[in-house]
């Protein structure tokens, strides 16, 4: 046999200088994806938004005031709390 079983080194191929080899892919691609660059994303410029556009069929349209702010919540802990604090301390006078 005149040539080895292994093949031939970058610096001993005939035609071709030996230089350095270019790099292997760094991401993998599976079959069916198309690799994109990242696109910038910007917001859009004052004058390419929308203009803002108001209801104009009722012209004397008042909005009504706001509504005042739930205290249910606050009632029902306070009175949870009171008598959680009566309970306790019956139940220290019946235990002493």
């Amino acid at each position: 046999m005149s040539h080895s079983p292994f093949p031939h080194d970058a610096g001993q191929q005939a035609g071709r200088a030996a230089g350095p080899q270019p790099a292997a892919p760094t991401q993998i691609v599976f079959p069916g994806q198309v690799p994109l660059a990242p696109q910038p994303r910007y917001a859009p410029a004052p004058h390419q938004q929308q203009p803002v556009q108001y209801a104009t069929g009722f012209p004397h349209y008042v909005s009504p005031p706001p509504s005042p702010k739930s205290r249910t919540g606050l009632i029902v802990g306070t009175v949870v709390c009171l008598v959680v604090l009566v309970l306790a301390v019956v139940g220290f006078v019946l235990v002493g």
